[in-house]
């Protein structure tokens, strides 16, 4: 939402009127107990707003009214808006996710995906280059890549997928690192099918949180360059 209002974007924010699957206490990292909630009540958290700005239901999204639809990700991605964490790489997508996605695509209106996201594009669109950033978990002293197993779903999927992670060179008597090509803070455009991600939190870090923050301003300025074509 930041990053869409400082590029000078009007948005709305949509989610499913259902059950979410569960609750989760995020301090013992489990579902809570006798507690349900519903997705477009738990989504209005995000908003803060009135008037344009609260949240409506997905069913309503109208893919003319648009120029780009941006998915945040999260785990709701693999447990709300498809069947992922039951049935793996041959999930089914919520219906308004599905229709959402193809007609986007259809239209050649960008879709932005951070996180998880990517596996629900990748599910239904063909041909997609999408990145979730590592390829394999290795813990290091920027963190770690804990859902790596989803890089491999979508690459069942028939997708490509693009190396995004931090990597350091040194020369001589330099002391300062230098950052290269491949960070996750960068976002992958995939121009042919105008799609646009970035793994934010597919990456477990403790103190980087500007990176996550930077990653989701590329993607958003990448979306809005490709929606005033």
């Amino acid at each position: 939402m930041y990053h869409l209002s400082r590029n000078g974007a009007r948005f709305q924010i949509f989610a499913p009127n259902q059950q979410q699957m569960h609750v989760m206490d995020h301090m013992k990292k489990q579902p809570s107990s006798g507690e349900n909630r519903n997705m477009m009540m738990e989504s209005a958290r995000f908003s803060h707003g009135q008037g344009m700005m609260q949240i409506q239901d997905l069913s309503r999204l109208d893919v003319n009214t648009f120029d780009a639809v941006i998915f945040p990700g999260g785990h709701g991605i693999v447990k709300n808006l498809s069947t992922f964490n039951k049935e793996g790489k041959d999930c089914k997508l919520h219906n308004d996710v599905e229709r959402v996605l193809k007609e986007f695509h259809k239209n050649r209106k960008p879709i932005g995906l951070s996180s998880m996201a990517p596996l629900l594009a990748c599910r239904v669109l063909p041909s997609l280059e999408v990145t979730m950033g590592y390829e394999r978990d290795e813990s290091s002293r920027w963190g770690n890549w804990p859902n790596t197993n989803m890089v491999q779903a979508v690459k069942s999927m028939g997708a490509r997928h693009n190396v995004r992670e931090p990597y350091i060179s040194f020369s001589g008597a330099v002391t300062c690192p230098v950052f290269l090509n491949r960070l996750p803070h960068e976002a992958y455009v995939d121009e042919k099918n105008r799609v646009i991600s970035t793994p934010t939190f597919m990456w477990e870090t403790d103190y980087h949180y500007h990176y996550i923050f930077d990653g989701i301003g590329n993607m958003v300025k990448h979306v809005m360059r490709m929606s005033a074509k």
